[in-house]
């Protein structure tokens, strides 16, 4: 600066970038603001969130094209060669968790759970908004079918035929044998977290569900929700077909024991009908993404 007045001998300037603003001032050695600007910038933060999001999502295709090329040249065998490969490819996608996004939940019935276009692809809308997506294992929805059964007839003996009984049983053991082997592999790679085993996830849900409950998804919200809840996540969005009793009995039943456990959690039921509209969803989300995330202004990242 080169003057020596006590206005600015020891000036001080401060500048934060956030994700839609600039804030600078420049404070004088007397303590008075010399300088003080705040305005939104063009970094273009969604765009380049955008394009690591499109190199993640060509990864996971070459990852699932490996996979089936090697189930169909060398059955279960290819698989396990070909899942360490999809994961190496995945994980040399760059990312930064020096500042991690607040994370969302979304759970509920299967195909809505699972498909973009029968929810609307709320995952991309969530994403855009600055949140960080946790999905539900998939392989879940089938395992839970073999493993409440088994429950039932080992620890109620419910009537079920032998056959049935030793099936379910085997299935129960393949499920998680086949899954922990999973769990395994994946351990090595960065950013992996070891989901919840049936077993966990049933003990997680005995307090709300009990895990020999067998309508709708059975345990699989209530027990994602309480694990994800005891890893810290407090977003949670649940998706249901409208009129489906059983799954408004495991979702939006649950909320207000949720609530209990943990009290600053926000859990938002999305009703789903052949008349819903992308506006009405969207506007549904976007009163979680303002509440989880102070910074974003209504309808910004749309």
């Amino acid at each position: 600066m080169g003057e020596k007045d006590g206005r600015r001998e020891g000036l001080r300037v401060g500048i934060d970038v956030g994700p839609t603003t600039v804030k600078a001032v420049a404070v004088a050695g007397d303590g008075s603001v010399v300088f003080s600007r705040y305005v939104r910038h063009g970094a273009r933060q969604t765009a380049t969130a955008a394009a690591v999001l499109g190199e993640l999502g060509a990864a996971f295709e070459r990852a699932m094209d490996g996979l089936i090329e090697g189930i169909s040249a060398h059955g279960a065998r290819g698989a396990v060669d070909a899942f360490p490969r999809g994961l190496e490819g995945l994980s040399s996608v760059p990312h930064d968790r020096s500042r991690p996004r607040p994370r969302v939940l979304i759970v509920g019935e299967y195909l809505l759970n699972f498909h973009p276009g029968a929810n609307h692809e709320v995952e991309r809308y969530l994403e855009r908004n600055g949140l960080e997506v946790v999905e539900a294992r998939m392989a879940d929805v089938i395992h839970k079918s073999y493993s409440y059964k088994h429950a039932q007839a080992r620890e109620y003996h419910v009537d079920i035929p032998a056959r049935e009984r030793a099936w379910n049983a085997v299935a129960d053991r393949l499920f998680s044998t086949a899954l922990a082997l999973v769990d395994r592999i994946a351990r090595d790679f960065p950013l992996y977290e070891r989901p919840a085993s049936m077993a966990e996830l049933a003990e997680k849900s005995d307090p709300i569900i009990h895990h020999t409950f067998d309508a709708g998804e059975g345990i699989l919200i209530p027990a994602e929700i309480l694990e994800q809840a005891s890893r810290g996540v407090r977003n949670f969005v649940i998706l249901q077909p409208f009129g489906c009793l059983p799954n408004h009995v495991v979702g939006r039943g649950i909320i207000k024991r949720v609530k209990e456990l943990y009290p600053d959690a926000q859990v938002l039921p999305l009703d789903y009908d052949p008349d819903v509209s992308q506006a009405n969803i969207e506007n549904r989300l976007q009163m979680l993404v303002m509440d989880a995330r102070p910074d974003v202004a209504p309808g910004e990242g749309r």
